[in-house]
């Protein structure tokens, strides 16, 4: 079995510390052991007793559990004497290949200030270098670098700053940034990242524990640090706004499922406005060429991408304005893959673009689509591509391939049915397109999930009769859901 160990501080009110991160493991099923490495007197208001446990019963806390296992990550949180520190970097030796995800608790909530300079000082040289991940807020930064950090240009200096003593990575919380959207800054050093967030109408103590903790959980499951790091921020923001819609005086927690936060390579500035909305995209076939479409549309499929392949240039644009125009004149809802120009060019009805695609475009071409009516479909294969799709509030996600296809080369492998009820609690309610190596005897299960279209390829092309296939697909909607309509 594995187990997450978490050593932090005791609240006699169970909302922060170990009790906070034993509750949020729970939540993410994991089994969770605690060492307790201080006591506090607290609450909401103040702390009026703080008082690190001694190196011997740490120590022996530490043993006993060793003895019995190897847990598959540890988080830290509250440790304010320097003896602990010492003794922490010496039995992380004997495991070097488990992640450490620390929560440098220097203040409490209440302004209690539970550190001094030469602990901040003893943290950076003891444990820096062994630590996985540090999960720093905006004071807390600012008392490890000794500068101010109240713009998104200091965050990114100070996330780089606290990775050149050595840590793995950081993720700097900006929950205390005087922005109206909050947003978390994580650098690996590979491709940094912004998590925005939202604010709710109460303060919730133990937030930083929940979130270091989350991540714990989620890496102990399995998933890369990168990876944890998203999910568990889209479990913290949706316990905060769960919590707030309660009108709970403390955080409440239950498992999933729960929707991502937006995630941004460029800003922490939440998108401004959603892409058009569009019909359920129902069927939605994919083809080559203007001839297949036209076909498929004479069938009667309600949505349609044209996605041309090794076409030679001069051919492009006209393809796309006659598809553009056939597809208008029948009321079908059409989207041209990759050729974003072009399609605004033609006055299509959208485009759909992949995470490469994306990768090329600037803030002001996003503007340029949403301003000419663009819809937008996005294609994703892990949390932080559905994350990076959900701050564009896309007109449509796209998960795959579900099933082996050799349609197209993949890098990622096949999701899975499963896989499509969790990415629609991940998406929220933005449609959600499975597509991959899909046969019509799937399609009751995918539509029971959650997925408001299905687009198949050889599923169509490479039958017999393709059109009485497309009826074939079009009844089965029609049985399940109703109708395909625009």
């Amino acid at each position: 079995m594995k187990t997450l160990w978490t050593l932090g501080g005791h609240d006699p009110n169970a909302v922060a510390g170990v009790q906070a991160d034993l509750l949020t493991a729970r939540a993410l099923g994991v089994m969770t052991r605690t060492l307790i490495g201080s006591f506090t007197a607290q609450s909401d208001r103040r702390v009026s007793l703080s008082e690190p446990v001694p190196k011997p019963w740490l120590k022996a806390q530490w043993q006993t559990l060793r003895d019995q296992e190897k847990p598959a990550a540890i988080k830290l949180g509250l440790l304010n004497h320097r003896e602990l520190l010492v003794f922490l970097r010496e039995a992380l030796v004997e495991m070097p290949d488990v992640p450490v995800i620390a929560d440098p608790v220097f203040a409490s909530s209440s302004g209690h200030n539970f550190s001094r300079d030469t602990l901040v000082t003893a943290w950076r040289e003891l444990l820096f270098s062994r630590l996985t991940l540090l999960t720093p807020n905006i004071p807390e930064t600012e008392q490890l670098l000794g500068y101010r950090v109240d713009d998104p240009e200091t965050v990114v200096r100070a996330a780089a700053d606290l990775r050149s003593w050595g840590l793995g990575a950081v993720l700097i919380k900006g929950g205390h940034a005087r922005a109206a959207t909050p947003a978390d800054y994580f650098d690996d050093g590979q491709r940094p990242f912004w998590l925005i967030g939202k604010r709710v109408n109460r303060d919730y103590r133990g937030t930083g524990c929940t979130l270091a903790a989350a991540i714990s959980a989620q890496l102990s499951k399995g998933l890369s640090l990168r990876e944890a790091v998203i999910t568990a921020h889209g479990f913290l923001q949706s316990t905060l706004a769960r919590s707030a819609a309660a009108q709970a005086p403390y955080l409440q927690y239950e498992s999933g499922p729960f929707p991502l936060s937006g995630l941004s390579y460029h800003s922490g500035e939440a998108q401004a406005q959603p892409f058009p909305s569009m019909a359920r995209p129902g069927f939605y076939p994919i083809v080559p060429d203007v001839t297949w479409l036209k076909r498929l549309v004479d069938a009667g499929v309600p949505s349609l991408q044209l996605r041309m392949k090794d076409v030679p240039a001069e051919l492009i644009l006209k393809s796309i304005r006659e598809a553009v125009d056939y597809c208008r004149e029948r009321g079908v809802q059409l989207f041209i893959n990759d050729y974003w120009e072009l399609a605004v060019e033609c006055h299509a009805f959208g485009v759909h673009l992949g995470q490469e695609d994306l990768d090329q475009l600037a803030p002001r071409d996003i503007r340029t689509m949403q301003k000419n009516g663009l819809r937008l479909g996005i294609s994703t294969h892990s949390y932080e591509e559905v994350a990076r799709a959900i701050a564009l509030r896309p007109s449509y996600i796209a998960l795959g391939p579900i099933f082996p296809t050799t349609c197209k080369s993949m890098t990622f492998g096949p999701q899975g049915m499963e896989r499509v009820k969790e990415w629609k609690a991940l998406c929220g309610d933005i449609p959600l397109v499975a597509i991959g190596g899909l046969k019509l005897e799937h399609a009751p299960t995918l539509l029971d999930y959650g997925a408001s279209g299905l687009s198949v390829i050889s599923d169509v092309l490479s039958h017999v009769n393709p059109e009485a296939r497309v009826r074939d697909w079009l009844n089965a909607f029609a049985t399940h859901v109703g109708p395909c309509s625009t």
